[in-house]
């Protein structure tokens, strides 16, 4: 499985080794990051330079050392949010499409209530009622409002599968809803639930960006969303610090396309195998 889904399709491997570099540049952020990303000794808005790679903030802070530290806090909220969000998004859609019914019907109406609010903005409002929002907080919040499309997405492909002849058969060996669920129709759409969930982590990567410039979260992290939000407050464009803006925000787009080379080739293999185009 992981050989077919994977190691054959090259969009995949090119993904996968841009995030492996992401993570091992997190697990051994102290010992590559050349400075304390918090310390404030060096002289304002320095350039780029042999000692300083990436320049130096208006606080006297080295950017490299910001940027190292701050993939440990991008990378965790974006994997574990996504995650969050997965499992809310496969439980409703499996719900929603085999067992249906009125529990079925009162929860879609309840996504396409949510689908009309933004969710963003929805984020917003509550993290301004929690005094001091840690990571756990950040994660919980973006889980709990990003499964929305996910559950839409795997639903229709359970109503798809719910039709074929394997879950008829699976009927009549005596197997129950959620046995069907989760022992036959679930490995069966493990491509679609595996690139919605790869798309759900990229998103959160981008919402945890999106609400760091806004300056919703923890002010003593260092993520890339804070260093753009910072760059912004200290007006990073009018000194021409392009050091300050660019790096973080390649980075962002950087891991964020590198998951969504992963997602697309699952659709692209699953769309082989059945023969037609798969849409999330």
């Amino acid at each position: 499985m992981f050989k077919k889904y994977i190691l054959s399709n090259t969009k995949a491997k090119i993904g996968i080794a841009i995030i492996l570099f992401f993570c091992l540049v997190a697990i051994f952020a102290p010992l590559l990051a050349p400075y304390n990303p918090r310390a404030i000794t060096f002289n304002p808005w320095e350039k780029p330079s042999l000692m300083h790679p990436l320049g130096v903030n208006s606080y006297g802070q080295d950017l490299l050392s910001q940027l190292i530290h701050g993939t440990r806090v991008t990378l965790t909220i974006g994997i574990f949010a996504g995650l969050l969000t997965s499992l809310i998004g496969i439980a409703v859609g499996l719900i929603t499409g085999y067992v249906g019914g009125i529990l079925g019907e009162v929860l879609m109406r309840v996504v396409d209530v949510l689908l009309v609010i933004p969710a963003l903005a929805v984020m917003i409002v509550i993290a301004s009622f929690i005094p001091e929002l840690r990571i756990s907080g950040t994660i919980i919040i973006i889980g709990a409002l990003s499964w929305l499309r996910m559950a839409r997405s795997i639903r229709s492909q359970v109503l798809s599968e719910s039709r074929r002849d394997y879950v008829d058969a699976a009927r009549a060996l005596g197997m129950g809803p959620w046995e069907i669920m989760f022992r036959e129709i679930l490995p069966n759409i493990f491509p679609v639930v595996t690139a919605n969930m790869i798309m759900v982590i990229t998103a959160s990567m981008l919402t945890e960006a999106a609400m760091s410039f806004l300056g919703i979260g923890d002010p003593s992290l260092t993520s890339w969303g804070r260093m753009l939000s910072l760059a912004n407050e200290m007006s990073a464009f009018l000194y021409n610090a392009w050091w300050w803006i660019v790096p973080p925000g390649l980075c962002i787009a950087t891991l964020g396309y590198s998951f969504m080379l992963i997602g697309n080739s699952f659709l692209d293999i699953y769309a082989n195998d059945r023969g037609g185009a798969v849409k999330l």
